[in-house]
């Protein structure tokens, strides 16, 4: 089997991990869990879509060194993205189903505040990584 065959097959066993735990989130929501469980719930959502990312990006690094293409890196930010995104949504859904105190005064900036704080966090992290990867494959920064 080809090197691309392999890191696509993980990448995509990947996505799996993060999708258990927005099912077993939304089940214990739609049970009408406690709070407390929910919340539990989500801290594990976040806890795998950062685990996700860590392994995604490696994957990343390797393919951009080498292969000397972007396109790990690219899928890895429309993962977090969507991923994120996601995250902002059960956010704002434990908030209101649960009637959880917010800080802010509108219903729904803590949903968009969370997923646009873990989105440009990750997003920064990943384009330092990227830009450190093809600095160290250029010869020209060894002279």
């Amino acid at each position: 089997m080809k090197k691309k065959t392999v890191l696509v097959i993980i990448f995509l066993l990947l996505l799996v991990y993060p999708l258990y735990s927005v099912f077993q989130l939304e089940q214990v929501i739609t049970d009408g869990g406690l709070a407390k469980e929910a919340q539990a719930e989500l801290n594990d959502l976040q806890r795998s879509l950062w685990i996700s990312w860590i392994i995604l990006v490696s994957i990343a690094v390797y393919y951009k060194w080498t292969f000397k293409r972007n396109l790990v890196f690219y899928l890895t930010y429309a993962f977090l993205f969507v991923a994120f995104a996601v995250f902002g949504i059960y956010v704002q859904r434990l908030v209101s189903v649960y009637n959880i105190p917010s800080s802010f005064e509108d219903s729904y900036t803590l949903g968009v505040f969370s997923a646009f704080q873990n989105i440009v966090v990750s997003g920064v992290l990943t384009g330092f990584l990227q830009a450190a990867v093809w600095w160290f494959t250029r010869r020209w920064h060894r002279r």
